[in-house]
C-alpha cells in the first residue's frame, strides 16, 4: 500500500511541475506560432480589421528582389561566418590549450546590444581616425556606411562573438587527446 501512495505522490509532483511548463510553452511559443501562421494568410497590419488573402503574401515575398538579396546576404554570411568561426576557434584552441581560457570566453557572455554599440563605435570613429592618421584610403570611412562592404563589418562582429564558445569547445576536445598523439601530430 505504501508503494502505491509513493507512486501517486510522485505522479502528482510530476504533474505539478510539468503542467505549468506545458501551459507556458503553449502560451509563449506554440500559440504565437499558430497565430503568426494564420496572420500570414491575411492583410493584417497589426491593428484594425483584416481580410484573408491566401498565398498572395508569399507570392509577393518570393517575387520581391529585396527579399532575395537578403536571402543571398544571409547565405553568404552563414557560409563565410561558419568557416571563419571554426578556423579561428580551432587555431585559438590549439594555442590556448592551457592558457588564458577565461579571457577568450568574455565575448560570448557580452550581450548582443553591448557588442553592437562597441563595434559601431569602433567602425564609425576609431578605425576611420586611424585610417586618416595613417593615410590608408579604404579605412578613412566607416565600413558600416558602405552599402557594398557593410556585411564585412557585421561578419567581423558575429565571428568575434561566436569564436569564444567554439574555442572553449575545441579546447575541451583537444584535452581529450592523449599527449602522445598530440605531440606526434
Amino acid at each position: 500500500m505504501s508503494k502505491r501512495k509513493a507512486l501517486s505522490s510522485n505522479n502528482r509532483t510530476y504533474l505539478a511541475m510539468t503542467i505549468p511548463i506545458v501551459i507556458l510553452f503553449f502560451l509563449f511559443n506554440t500559440l504565437p506560432l499558430i497565430t503568426g501562421a494564420i496572420y500570414s494568410f491575411t492583410n493584417y497590419r497589426g491593428y484594425g480589421t483584416f481580410d484573408f488573402v491566401g498565398l498572395r503574401n508569399y507570392i509577393d515575398l518570393f517575387s520581391d528582389e529585396r527579399v532575395l538579396h537578403s536571402y543571398l546576404f544571409t547565405f553568404k554570411y552563414a557560409i563565410v561566418g561558419t568557416i571563419l568561426i571554426n578556423c579561428l576557434s580551432l587555431l585559438l584552441a590549439m594555442g590556448l590549450n592551457s592558457l588564458l581560457r577565461g579571457v577568450y570566453f568574455v565575448p560570448n557572455i557580452l550581450g548582443g546590444l553591448i557588442v553592437g554599440y562597441i563595434f559601431s563605435f569602433i567602425f564609425t570613429y576609431i578605425i576611420p581616425a586611424v585610417g586618416k592618421a595613417m593615410h590608408i584610403g579604404f579605412l578613412e570611412n566607416s565600413i558600416l556606411a558602405s552599402e557594398r562592404y557593410a556585411w564585412i563589418g557585421v561578419l567581423v562582429v558575429g565571428v568575434w562573438q561566436a569564436v569564444a564558445m567554439n574555442t572553449i569547445i575545441y579546447i575541451s576536445g583537444l584535452q581529450t587527446f592523449p599527449a602522445d598523439i598530440y605531440e606526434a601530430g
